[in-house]
């Protein structure tokens, strides 16, 4: 009788206990985009500031707070993440190219919006300088893989404005891509030691504009494009 009351009372105490919250999902998925966009936003710095092999995946993982085997569970290996760091660099880019307007004003406005990207992410630049150090004659790499698609956004937009008699272009399209991406990515590595005696500040607003100018210049020449002046 006794046990039966002492089981009784054990029963009436469990049911008048507060009921906890059901525990909430664990949103797994958002958590897991989240750790490897973080991945490669700090591979994109390691590799831009050490190159490819002097890159450390325990570097990478201590500073996102993740184990080093923990990359590996989005990325097969350190080769598969420059990959997917280099895809998104040139994606990022890739979409913030104008769709509206006519060849000419896509251009400028494409180039006038390389020189902020790269101002802006100064990784790019010091990822292009180490690529075209290491560029072998006939070996297409992954940069040349992830960079596809604004060469072929270049390449189409001109040939429209030759086929509609906007563009007059004197060189090649291919040409006119490698000056144009060199010149600004040497810029800013090279204005710094260029302008010892003066000090310049390639970042600086007022140098920035003096390169979206001296840009343009150039693409107009290159390609016969009017200038604003001409056109008046």
């Amino acid at each position: 009788m006794q046990g039966f009351f002492y089981l009784r009372a054990g029963i009436i105490a469990m049911a008048m206990r507060p009921q906890s919250a059901a525990p909430k999902p664990v949103r797994r998925r958002s958590t897991g985009i989240r750790t490897r966009a973080e991945i490669i936003t700090t591979a994109e710095r390691h590799f831009a500031e050490r190159g490819f092999e002097a890159a450390r995946l325990e570097d990478i993982a201590t500073e996102v707070g993740i184990r080093r085997a923990g990359i590996f569970y989005y990325f097969r290996d350190k080769q598969e993440l420059y990959a997917a760091v280099l895809d998104a660099v040139f994606s990022d880019w890739t979409d913030a190219m104008p769709a509206q307007g006519s060849p000419a004003e896509r251009l400028e406005a494409s180039l006038v919006g390389w020189i902020d990207y790269v101002a802006q992410r100064p990784s790019v630049a010091r990822l292009i300088l180490r690529e075209a150090a290491t560029a072998q004659p006939g070996v297409v790499s992954q940069f040349v893989r992830s960079g596809s698609a604004p060469v072929e956004w270049f390449r189409a937009v001109i040939e429209e404005g030759m086929a509609s008699g906007e563009l007059k272009p004197i060189i090649e399209p291919h040409r006119f891509m490698s000056l144009m991406g060199g010149i600004t990515v040497f810029h800013f590595a090279a204005m710094p030691w260029l302008s010892l005696r003066s000090a310049v500040d390639p970042w600086s607003r007022n140098e920035l504009e003096k390169h979206k100018s001296e840009i343009l210049h150039i693409a107009r020449n290159m390609l016969g494009i009017a200038s604003p002046k001409q056109t008046g």
